[in-house]
């Protein structure tokens, strides 16, 4: 993940596929018989679908930016706080054999002394979505890495009640009863944040918002023509 024609490949080929698939489940939908066992059954399991699409979209395109921004060889002192933070925890997770007092005079050392030192982003791992990915841990997860998440926080109650309540009760062998009028419209809600997610990541990776005084639409050094 070099570049950022490789990220934004990898963000649309995620997208694409499934996009791909939820579109057919809704066709699968449609062509049920209105207000039968066979679609509201459809519609139950639907939603499930619709969450792990959510969850593993974001997750996906997440840890695709991170791995875009560790290979980017920067230092600590270019990059944005959150970076610098996400380096440094994981360089003091792994100072093993030492107290917890030791470990926090460590890490204050690293963030006074290691500025020019380069970020060890520990992008192989990804993120961690925690498997219920409410708009809290979503949000929290778009600051750690410098992303504006304010265009999508009226969407927190279609997040955590529409969907992630809505599929942990049906997951958990409860009835809940939805119709198909209200599956497609969370089918499209679903769709448009998933949509948010790909241009608001295309879009930092492209004004180098990863850096700590990147300008807003100024290209990352590294991407331009040698």
């Amino acid at each position: 993940m070099r570049t950022i024609g490789e990220l934004q490949d990898s963000l649309d080929a995620d997208l694409a596929w499934r996009r791909s698939e939820l579109h057919s489940y809704l066709v699968s939908v449609r062509r049920s018989s209105t207000d039968s066992v066979t679609q509201r059954s459809l519609c139950r399991a639907g939603v499930p679908l619709l969450y792990a699409h959510w969850e593993g979209y974001a997750k996906h395109s997440l840890s695709a930016y991170i791995h875009f921004v560790g290979r980017r060889r920067l230092t600590y002192r270019e990059l944005h706080p959150g970076f610098v933070a996400l380096g440094i925890e994981a360089e003091a997770d792994a100072q093993v054999g030492i107290s917890a007092t030791r470990k926090m005079i460590w890490r204050t050392h690293a963030l006074l002394t290691r500025d020019s030192d380069r970020a060890s982003i520990p992008w192989r791992k990804g993120v961690d979505t925690q498997s219920n990915l409410n708009s809290s841990r979503c949000f929290e997860l778009f600051a750690l890495v410098g992303l504006d998440a304010s265009p999508i926080q009226l969407k927190s109650r279609l997040i955590d009640y529409e969907l992630l309540r809505v599929r942990n009760e049906i997951a958990h062998g409860q009835y809940l009863s939805v119709d198909s009028a209200a599956y497609e419209e969370l089918h499209q809600e679903v769709l448009s944040i998933l949509a948010f997610v790909r241009n608001t990541i295309s879009t930092a990776a492209e004004n180098g918002a990863y850096r700590r005084s990147a300008t807003p639409g100024s290209p990352d050094p590294a991407d331009l023509p040698t």
